[in-house]
């Protein structure tokens, strides 16, 4: 540990230092923690064994380890092993910055990712300034920083830049608090802005809050229900509360709201399948049971799940009481990599992680 950490840790325990001081010494402390953890995932993903599926992809399984340990996504460990990937191996110089608590981890990811396009021995000179940069300026400005400085380097960068952008053009959902969610999208800047000129036209003639107007017109516009309509949608009642497919819990009266003249459907524990692939019965019923992928932390909606055999067909049977909702990554990991999964009564899953590590995932997960 470095004296900079030291000092500020001193600091920290003063019980009458300044408030302002104990703040900026606060950050020097995790950026040392933050790149202890870094160096520490790295560390984990190198002593774990690629894995290859039949197809010749690689599945890595660190990524997972470490999601189950921290309680993360899976799509945030990805990143955080990423990161360390290119912190440990190609920018090391950015790593000590962030140790040495002259910048925070956000600002060492924009280095990493504005700096991708550059040859090695390029971005790890610009890597090294832009730690100096990054010392007494925000993330905003250097992310501008970056761009000036790469478009002078490679004029043809930005244009390698956005053709790889365009390719990861998406639309997504995110549950929120409240029984509300935000639908995002990542465009191009003329289709984000064609698309917001065509609302805020549509919108322009609606009584009440703009934005509340705004938002019922996107709601018009996708699916053609005006405001009051009933939504058409599938609320499952489970023993924990009701739920929303693919959101989460809903509120008693939420749910109320939902289900008011809805017919309640009772589905009856289907009968095993007499193949590898289960019946259309059989699919929906284990979909609806599992709601979720069932590794733990995992919340891909079941719809966009496969079904697994937990152990594996011929040799176990397709049955419900064999058959669990896993992701397609989670799938690849589970069948082709050391993670090890056991179904138990009541359909709790006991995954046991290649370094040993036993988790359980049951119906009550949220």
């Amino acid at each position: 540990m470095n004296s900079s950490v030291v000092q500020a840790m001193e600091l920290m325990a003063l019980p009458d230092a300044d408030a302002l001081a104990v703040t900026a010494a606060c950050e020097v402390v995790i950026g040392w923690a933050h790149a202890r953890q870094i160096e520490a995932i790295e560390q984990v993903s190198r002593e774990m064994p690629d894995f290859i599926d039949q197809t010749g992809e690689l599945i890595d399984p660190a990524p997972a380890e470490v999601a189950a340990a921290l309680h993360w996504s899976s799509g945030a460990a990805i990143d955080r092993a990423d990161l360390a990937h290119w912190l440990c191996t190609d920018l090391p110089h950015v790593l000590d910055g962030l140790r040495l608590g002259r910048l925070d981890l956000p600002k060492a990811r924009e280095i990493v990712i504005g700096t991708t396009e550059l040859p090695t021995a390029a971005r790890q000179r610009l890597a090294t300034d832009a730690v100096d940069y990054a010392t007494g300026h925000t993330r905003a400005q250097l992310r501008a920083w970056l761009a000036r400085q790469i478009a002078a380097i490679d004029p043809d960068a930005a244009a390698r830049r956005r053709k790889r952008a365009i390719r990861t053009r998406r639309v997504w959902i995110t549950p929120e608090s409240d029984g509300m969610a935000t639908l995002g999208a990542y465009l191009s800047a003329e289709e984000a802005q064609a698309c917001w000129n065509a609302l805020r036209a549509a919108a322009a003639n609606i009584e009440g809050g703009v934005d509340a107007a705004r938002a019922d017109t996107l709601v018009a516009l996708l699916t053609g229900l005006r405001a009051g309509d009933p939504v058409p949608v599938q609320v499952i009642i489970t023993p924990a509360g009701p739920e929303l497919p693919g959101h989460g819990p809903l509120s008693a009266e939420h749910t109320g709201t939902l289900c008011h003249g809805a017919d309640r459907i009772t589905l009856d524990r289907p009968r095993p399948s007499t193949g590898y692939t289960p019946a259309p019965s059989l699919a929906r019923w284990v979909r609806t049971r599992d709601r979720h992928c069932r590794f733990p932390g995992c919340r891909r909606p079941a719809v966009m799940c496969d079904l697994d055999h937990v152990i594996p067909h011929p040799g176990g049977s397709t049955h419900h009481g064999n058959l669990a909702a896993l992701c397609r990554y989670h799938h690849r990991l589970k069948t082709h990599t050391n993670w090890k999964v056991q179904m138990l009564p009541g359909a709790v899953l006991r995954w046991t992680s290649p370094r040993g590590h036993v988790y359980h995932t049951s119906l009550d997960d949220p």
